[in-house]
């Protein structure tokens, strides 16, 4: 699975099409703690598993 995920639609300011990196938390990457960071580094957003599957593509 891509580490990579790309959002689909606008997200508390965050444009659609912006690419997103899994941020790992305690050495493990977990739904239930999803911190994601933008690939170019300059914003981060905290997201449920619910809207993983809502917002964004792999």
């Amino acid at each position: 699975m891509s580490r990579i995920l790309t959002l689909t639609e606008s997200l508390r300011g965050f444009d659609a099409g912006t690419e997103f990196d899994r941020v790992a938390t305690y050495d493990h990457w977990h739904v239930s703690t999803a911190k994601l960071e933008t690939v170019d580094g300059t914003g981060r957003l905290e997201v449920t598993a619910d809207e993983l599957l809502k917002f964004f593509a792999a």
